[in-house]
């Protein structure tokens, strides 16, 4: 057999494999094509979703992260000051700031109560009431699927608890941040998304929560030092359109993952 016979048989077979399929990209109109269909749909969801982190801190730092966990609301470093701010009660108003997608444009905010824990050791923050503000109200189609998240909204429960630990080594403090997210929709978008809700919230929260948590790092070592409790870049729009885009997931140095502990929500 000639060599070109070879070449030419070889290229047959190998354009005959068959390629390995590739899954679907996410992508943001296929994602909003399914909140439309659910708006149109009728169901009922129950959500139950939860995730912990730990980030190491400074082994030098001289002053301990149990104080600094047990800092009252009004002594709290905003990591985002245009989008995070105090309200009369000692919690906050969070806005993720204007979202642009596709035909939407909205700004989605929360109102968030602290209170310190009975032991002492950290706070648990309570989403106390949610809302997604739509930013052109005269257009029909976006008002239909804004309306539909909302009266899911209400049913929304969220309680984020931050704590003192330490290293798996024993050697430094850290920081545990606890996250749980729930809900029994029966009216609304959420109702009609069904089981999905659960694998959106927790790749959403493995997302956001490690960044959450080098944040506080550092502002525990500029607090433990008394140096000045500044902030670079910290913008929670710009999160939030990263954790859309899907660019976040590695976790940063000196972070992990832990088991979450039962608590009602």
């Amino acid at each position: 057999m000639s060599t070109s016979t070879v070449a030419t048989s070889t290229s047959a077979r190998a354009r005959a494999r068959p390629r390995a399929s590739r899954p679907p990209r996410a992508s943001p109109s296929s994602d909003l094509r399914d909140v439309e269909r659910d708006v149109a749909n009728e169901g009922a969801a129950r959500v139950r979703v939860s995730r912990a982190f730990i980030a190491d801190l400074d082994a030098d730092a001289p002053r301990r992260a149990l104080e600094y966990v047990s800092l009252p609301a009004n002594e709290y470093n905003l990591i985002d000051p245009e989008n995070v701010t105090h309200d009369a009660s000692g919690g906050f108003v969070v806005s993720a700031g204007r979202q642009r997608l596709l035909f939407l444009d909205v700004e989605p905010r929360g109102t968030v109560r602290v209170d310190a824990r009975e032991d002492g050791n950290g706070c648990v923050q309570t989403l106390v009431g949610a809302e997604i503000v739509n930013l052109k109200p005269t257009d029909g189609r976006s008002t239909k699927v804004i309306d539909a998240v909302n009266a899911s909204l209400k049913d929304l429960r969220l309680r984020n608890e931050v704590t003192a630990t330490t290293s798996d080594d024993g050697a430094r403090d850290a920081i545990k941040c606890q996250i749980d997210v729930a809900g029994d929709f029966r009216e609304g978008v959420f109702a009609r998304a069904g089981g999905r809700l659960n694998t959106v919230l927790g790749w959403s929260l493995g997302a956001v929560m490690p960044w959450f948590l080098t944040q506080l790092a550092a502002d525990y070592g500029r607090w433990s030092r008394n140096e000045p409790r500044v902030n670079e870049d910290a913008s929670l729009a710009r999160v939030a359109s990263e954790i859309i885009a899907g660019s976040r997931g590695r976790l940063p140095p000196g972070v992990r993952e832990c088991e979450c502990a039962e608590v009602e929500v």
